[in-house]
């Protein structure tokens, strides 16, 4: 079993500051000026508090930049969806895609779609995916 001076010495396979800047990068494509939301629309819609989301959205090294909680983080992912899931699972090699009422995720399914396939795409390559593989049984 390793112990804790074992494990002291292995980098983490995403880094910190790594992940912070991907979480801002995603928000940054959904909120501020010219965007789809403003600080107060994404911050009424998920219940994270405006000063949360303006933190998040500051560089990792600022002096204003605080992390978000994961219940704050899973709010915003809940609200913006799954592609800006996806941009932030990028870093780790996964993506996200929504899932229909009721429908359990199949496993080898989890991956991101690319850039240009529209949700309602998206919606429909699943439901065909999910036909052929009841098809096959």
């Amino acid at each position: 079993m390793a112990t804790r001076a074992d494990t002291a010495n292995i980098p983490l396979l995403v880094s910190r500051n790594s992940i912070r800047e991907k979480l801002r990068d995603a928000l940054r494509l959904y909120v501020g000026r010219g965007r789809r939301y403003s600080v107060k629309e994404l911050s009424n819609g998920t219940g994270v508090p405006d000063r949360m989301i303006e933190c998040a959205l500051c560089e990792p090294d600022d002096a204003e930049y605080r992390p978000l909680k994961l219940q704050e983080l899973a709010s915003l992912i809940k609200f913006l969806g799954a592609p800006f899931a996806s941009s932030i699972l990028e870093i780790a090699g996964l993506g996200a895609f929504e899932l229909m009422d009721g429908q359990i995720p199949l496993p080898k399914v989890l991956a991101s779609a690319g850039p240009d396939e529209t949700p309602s795409e998206k919606r429909r390559r699943l439901i065909l995916e999910l036909a052929a593989l009841e098809d096959a049984e």
